[in-house]
Order: structure tokens, then sequence, then C-alpha cells
């Protein structure tokens, strides 16, 4: 029998850290002392100093007098006997001569327990070359910008617009007063006698403790912590003006929609004092708010991945909407407390992470200042003692996920009704996109269709049509009445707007109410009725073949929605849109685009000529009569039944523009401002058929990277779109080139026609991602006359009449996707520079 099953008897089967964790764990106090005299093995675990920290603080940390005048003996098992100043005689004979006051040794640790010996290595571990790996690529870094350089409008476009973080150097830190009063050594000797709030993530059922700066010192400097104690104070400010007054908020982060609550407003601002090893473990920043955090003393490392990568590794209790803190959760230890440290994570999850999922890292050094954009997951590992000053704020920028977080917590706080009153009367302007967002993030609806399908929230209603549970019947159901295989697997394909499945035969698509379901269901089914009879049959194989169309309920039934659906079939070669091979669906504004393949995946040239030639194709189609149209519109006036029904529908948008961009709030307020101005009084200013030639026959309306699907063909091959003949990748391997093949997604099509040069916004912006050497191509394969074209884009006020159209696109993605394309339309005063900046092409 080896000294382990001697030691420890029949629970030596149970790993070290489940004996530790789960069970010693939760002995009481005295139960743990006695473990010490059952064996050796006993004994060193039962001398874990982490154990004894949880007794210590469960016994003394809600005694106030004592924890103010709390004494640190360099061991949590000493200090839990006296944890306060003994007389000198009673420290000698009481506690240096107490048996307990030896340490365990280290060879009696390695020799026990793996496990204990890893934990002591953490506990002891000098970090003061703990920085980021040399081969981590320079993807993988947050970018670093000068203060001296960096204007606010700049920060605001690259980075706080685009929710990107930065690290500030040389921002004027070194004029704040904290600068000199909150170096160690001084901030010691002006607040010793000061008690500040310390929290305390993982030591016992106190979260937080009342220190003198005095003792906390003590304790930094004899404690061997894996997760050190560290002050987290929100209430320095308003408990000492001098401390107050000794920061200054930086200038790219002044504005705060939360200063309107004034003394009603959530925590917001903490002083952050701690010793290597302590920090925070990942958590985003509560009440969707962003953040900016500048050291005073120390070196912190940051690493952050964006709100929609969960950190691998993480074990984590969500609290709040998609993820946020509660409201006044005024630290992270609402969702860590089960979660890996910092220092653990790095020591044993990091080393396993490929460096394409490592995280976004940075060594913050004294004097400098790190944003953290809403919603972004970060961590903090303290590398040497710290101090440091940090604030959470709301701003025009993360104020859709602000009114999210508030309106999910409601019932919870009244916070949210205080601050929407206060922000409608302070700025009017944003009443639209504020009443827009309670729409979105109510938890109740008065929506009947939302009730019948059994969903209390639009919200939640949009996310059931990813639940198979509810629609795999339903799927099975329209198999049936095609006379398809109902036993082949199912799986969601997309979601968001409608719900959307395929089998290996076929794609199913449903029509929510939500989004002119009917209309949409009418528009796409004769989108495919009119290709499948009229297109040049070149192009037949580039548009989904229709199975077949209907009503899951039919007339007959009570349901106050009849759900319209349409099959098409599934082609094996058609499954990966361009969006996802190129991660979002453009490839930005620079004019030196890898138009041949030969440093991506993507033949860029390849993607611009057939999606001129495909789109020339539908706009040479016959549209559908004038009268069958008009019966699907609402003519409001005898002037709008006058006009053809794509001049009623530019109309419509030019009367409802300004309201629609208050809603989105994408552009700046300044430029929202003048788009009534800007615009044209009247539709045939943006197109006039005698001016700008024929109506096209058929616009997609929404010919967007996404619905544009392609395959990846290896190296080898002829990467020819019109070949048939290719060697498929699995869709995973991203190697050789991506060609397209089938263009989707015909619910927005316009039957009655319009202006070629409307089909074109979302191509240039989403497809071909703002490249203006693209763009050029695109027009002259357009209006090629060589090539039989029968439809041209007209040249008359380009530039104008694209940024026109821009205005009045019905989806706010192209518009969001412009602007990640064009960060510098943020620092546009007009709409003339914008044009310029967008459509300006030679």
């Amino acid at each position: 029998m080896d000294s382990r099953t001697r030691g420890l008897g029949t629970i030596h089967v149970i790993p070290d850290d489940i004996f530790s964790e789960r069970i010693l764990a939760q002995l009481s106090d005295l139960d743990l002392a006695h473990c010490a005299r059952v064996s050796r093995f006993f004994y060193v675990f039962s001398r874990d100093d982490q154990l004894w920290k949880k007794h210590c603080l469960d016994k003394w940390g809600d005694n106030r007098e004592i924890m103010q005048n709390f004494l640190f003996r360099g061991t949590w098992l000493l200090t839990y006997l006296f944890p306060t100043m003994l007389s000198e005689r009673e420290e000698k004979e009481k506690v240096w001569a107490h048996p307990l006051c030896r340490l365990l040794q280290f060879s009696e640790i390695i020799k026990h327990s793996h496990y204990l010996y890893a934990k002591w290595c953490r506990c002891n571990m000098l970090l003061i070359n703990f920085i980021p790996t040399p081969g981590t690529s320079s993807d993988s870094q947050i970018p670093i910008e000068n203060g001296v350089e960096l204007t606010k409008e700049k920060f605001e476009s690259l980075y706080d617009a685009q929710s990107v973080p930065v690290l500030i150097k040389n921002n004027g830190v070194e004029r704040w007063k904290a600068w000199t009063d909150w170096k160690w050594e001084n901030i010691l000797n002006k607040y010793g006698k000061t008690v500040f709030r310390v929290a305390n993530e993982r030591g016992g059922k106190h979260r937080y403790l009342s220190m003198s700066l005095e003792s906390y010192a003590r304790y930094i400097r004899m404690q061997h912590d894996e997760t050190p104690l560290y002050i987290f104070d929100a209430n320095f400010a308003d408990r000492d003006l001098e401390m107050a007054g000794a920061y200054e908020v930086p200038k790219y982060f002044q504005e705060d929609f939360f200063s309107l609550l004034s003394d009603k407003r959530p925590p917001y601002r903490w002083i952050i004092i701690g010793p290597a090893r302590s920090g925070a473990s990942w958590h985003v920043d509560p009440a969707g708010t962003s953040a900016w955090n500048t050291t005073i003393e120390g070196r912190k490392r940051w690493a952050l991945y964006p709100p929609h990568v969960f950190p691998p590794g993480l074990s984590i209790s969500r609290t709040g909407t998609n993820g946020h803190q509660s409201l006044y959760s005024t630290d992270v230890l609402e969702n860590t407390k089960d979660s890996a440290t910092s220092l653990f994570w790095y020591l044993e999850v990091y080393p396993q992470l490929t460096p394409e999922m490592r995280p976004l890292e940075i060594i913050q050094e004294p004097g400098q200042t790190i944003f953290i954009p809403s919603g972004w997951w970060h961590m903090v590992l303290n590398l040497d003692d710290t101090v440091a000053v940090t604030q959470n704020f709301a701003n025009i920028h993360n104020l859709e996920h602000v009114c999210e977080s508030l309106i999910g917590e409601k019932d919870r706080y009244k916070v949210w009704e205080a601050f929407h009153e206060k922000m409608i009367k302070a700025y009017p302007n944003l009443e639209p996109f504020i009443t827009r967002r309670i729409s979105i993030f109510s938890d109740h609806t008065d929506d009947k269709v939302i009730k019948e399908e059994g969903f209390s929230s639009k919200l939640d209603f949009l996310e059931g049509f990813r639940d198979l549970r509810i629609w795999q019947p339903r799927v099975i159901e329209v198999l049936r009445r095609c006379g398809l295989d109902e036993n082949v697997p199912i799986k969601v394909i997309s979601h968001g707007q409608n719900p959307v499945f395929r089998n290996s035969t076929a794609v199913i698509k449903f029509y929510s109410h939500l989004f002119n379901g009917v209309k949409t269901f009418y528009a796409e089914s004769r989108a495919y009725s009119l290709i499948t009879n009229h297109i040049s049959e070149k192009y037949t194989r580039y548009f989904p073949k229709l199975i077949g169309s209907g009503y899951l309920f039919d007339e007959s039934s009570e349901r106050n929605y009849r759900w319209p659906y349409l099959v098409t079939e599934a082609t094996a070669d058609s499954g990966v849109s361009l969006a996802e091979v190129i991660a979002g669906g453009g490839l930005g504004p620079s004019e030196e685009v890898d138009v041949d393949g030969e440093r991506g995946i993507v033949k860029w040239n390849e993607v611009t000529d057939f999606s001129a030639e495909i789109l020339n194709a539908l706009h040479s189609l016959p549209s559908i009569s004038i009268a069958e149209e008009s019966m699907t519109l609402d003519l409001k006036t005898a002037e709008q039944s006058s006009l053809h029904p794509f001049h009623k529908f530019i109309s419509r948008q030019l009367s409802r523009a300004s309201k629609v961009h208050s809603e989105w709030l994408i552009f700046s307020p300044q430029l929202i401002s003048q788009i009534s101005s800007y615009l044209p009084s009247s539709p045939l200013e943006l197109y006039n058929p005698e001016l700008d030639g024929p109506f096209a026959g058929i616009l997609h309306g929404d010919l967007n990277a996404e619905n544009i699907l392609g395959i990846i063909t290896s190296s080898e091959e002829t990467s020819n779109y019109q070949d048939n003949i290719h060697n498929y990748l699995d869709e995973d391997e991203l190697t050789g080139h991506w060609t397209p093949t089938t263009i989707i997604d015909l619910g927005d099509s316009q039957l009655y026609g319009g202006d070629p040069l409307f089909d074109l916004i979302p191509i240039y912006i989403s497809v071909l991602g703002c490249s203006k050497l693209l763009l050029k191509r695109f027009l002259e394969k357009y209006n090629n006359d060589e090539i039989g074209n029968t439809q041209k884009i007209s040249m008359r006020m380009f530039k104008r009449r694209a940024m026109w159209y821009t205005l009045l696109w019905e989806f706010e993605g192209a518009v969001k996707y412009l602007i990640g394309c064009l960060p510098n339309i943020r620092e546009c005063k007009n709409w003339e520079d914008v044009e310029d900046l967008v459509w300006g092409i030679v």
C-alpha cells in the first residue's frame, strides 16, 4: 500500500482538487483543524493557507472594528487566531511561539500533492516579466495611440464608434495631482488611516471588507495569496473631495449620460489598489457601459475578447442582459466567483490556445489609459503593486447597449424610468432612438402573433426561430406537402428576420409577420417565377429552383398569422456565403485590392464581374404590370397614384428618412439634422427615365455579401466561375479560392422595376467593401455594350444620387457596414463631404 492510500484511506481515489475545494472547504474551522491530526496527508492538506483565508475572513470579515485594525501575520491560519495587534509580550509568547506559526516547507508540499505544489507556485509566483509571448501575432495586439496626436474626433471615429479598444499614452496624466499624491508611499502617508472598501474575490462569504490603508499595506507586503485582496472602492470620491479632484476625466470620455441622474446614478468610479497576482477575472462591465482605466503606479496585463467571443475555458453564470452584469453590481465579483482567476487562466488555459484563439493583449504602464468598449469581455492581472482609477460611462455610442440593459432590469430597479425621463428632456433629438429601443428590448408585448407562438417579448420570439423543438414539426409538414423526404436531418441555417432551415435536398424559409411577411413572400415567389420563365439560360443555374410554396395554416384556422413559406432546392455546391468567407462582407476602401486572389481566398475581380452580370440579367427581366402591383400598394393621394411604383416607394422613403435615421442613430446627430435639407424634394430628381434611361425589370433589393453563395475550390483548379467541374473542399477548410455560384433572398425584390443604380448600394458597401477600384470595374462591366447589356446605370449626378439612395436604404445593416468601412464619415461636417468620401470617383 502506497503512502497516499495509507494517509487518505478510501478517499485516496478522489482527485486532490476535489478533495480540497469540495470537501475540506466545506468543513468548519474546528473540523479542519482536527483533520491535521488524522495523518500526514491530512495534515498537509488541512494546512493549505487558502482554506484558512476563508475561515479567517468568514469569522472576522463583518466585524468592522477588527477589520479596520486588521493585522495580517503572514499566514491566514495565524491571522485567524490573532487578527489584531497584541502587546509586545503577548506577541512574543502567544503568536510567534505558537506551534502553527511555522509555514509548511516546500519539500512537504511537493512530496504529498502536485495540486498543492501547483497552487504554491501560483501563490509565490513573481510576475515582473509575465508579459505576452513573443510569438503572439500583431493581430492580437491592442492598438496604441499618442494622446498628443489623438484628437477627440479621431478617437470617436476610429475607436468609440467602432467599438475598438485602444491604449492611450502621453495623455496628460502626469499633470494630475494624483500622479504624485497616489504614488504608493505618498498615498500611504496621506491616507493611511482612511478606511477603504476591499474586494474579497474568493475568500469566503464576505465579498467586501473594510480595511484601513495601513492594514491593507501590511497585508500586501506579507501575503502569498493566489487571489490577493484588492481595494476596489466606489465611494472614495464621495468620501474625500480631495481625492475626487486629484484626477481628471480624459477629454475622450467626458460625455456621460448617467450624470443626468446626479446622486441617484449607479456606481461608476473606483480607485483600485492591489498587489501582483491580484486583478479581475473575465467579466463584462455593468449596464452596457464602456470604461476607461488609468494607472498611477505599477503595470497591468490586459486581455480582451469582443462581445461575440466567449472567453475559452470560462465557467460563468451570466447575469443581467446579454451577459452584462447587474446594474448595481459594483465590480466583477457578481459573475466570477466560480470562474478561473486571472493568473490560473494564463497558466492553464492560455498555453493551450492557438494564435487565432488568443485574446487581444497589452501591458499597461503607469500614466497610460486604456479604453474598454461596451460589451467587451476583459480580464486584468496586476504584475506589480498597482494604483489605478477607472470610470464607467454611457455615451452616444453605447446608448443602445445601455438602454437594453436598463430596460431588461426595469422591474428590479427604477433607474430606467428616471434615466428615460431625463434623457428625453436633455436630448429631445434622441427620443426616436430611445423609443425604438423600448419597443425592441421590452420584456412584454401586445403582439398577438408573438403571444400566440408562446413568447412574451419580441427578442425571445426572434430567438425562437432557432428552436427546432418548435420548428421541426412545421418543417416536416412542409416537406410532406412538397413530396420530399421527411426523415432527413434538419438544421438551422439562418436567424434574425425569418426562420430558415435546410436539409440535404431543400431549403425551407418561413416569413415572419414582423418584416412584412406576406408581402415579402409574394415578392420572392413571383421573382422566382419570372426568373424561371424569362431569364437567359446562361444565368438560370445561379438561382435556386423553386420546389413549392404556400401557407402553413389554412384560411379556416383561427390563427392570427398563417406563416407563408417557400421551399427551394438545396445544392451541395452553394453553401458558403461571401460574408462567411471574408468574415463580415467587405474588404475595405484600400486601392490595393487583391483582385486576383493572390493573397487571399477571394478573387475580387471575379466577384465584381459576377455581381455586375447577374444584376444586369435581373434588371433585363420583364417587370410585373403596374396595375397588378398597385393592388399591393396603399395609394394615399392622387399625386402618388400617378407615379410609377418605384417612385412611390422612393417618395415614402423620402418622407420618413429623417425619422428613420434618428431612430437608427448610426450617423452623427449633426449629419442627421441635415438630412431633410440634403435630400431631394421629388423622387424624379433621383431617377428620371427620360434622363437616366429605362426602368430596370426587377430590382433584387438587397444583394449583399450574405446573399451571394459559393464554393471553395482547390488552388490547382480553374477559377472560372462558369466551369462546372470543381473539387469541393470542406467549408471550414479555407484554402484555394472561393467561387460565386448562387444568388439567394429575393424577398426584398421590387418586381415593378426601378433605377438600376438603386441595386448598387448594398453591392458597393457590403460586397465590394467600398473599394472605388472595384466600383469602377463594376460600372464598366455593367455598362459594357460589347456583351449585349440592355440596361445601363446612369452616371448623371452619380455620387449625389448614389448618396441619396444610401440614405433612403431600408435596412440599417448596410449603413452600419458603411461606417465600418469608412469610419472617417463621422468626422464629416456635411453630406457633401460624405458623398465625396463614399461615392466620389473620377
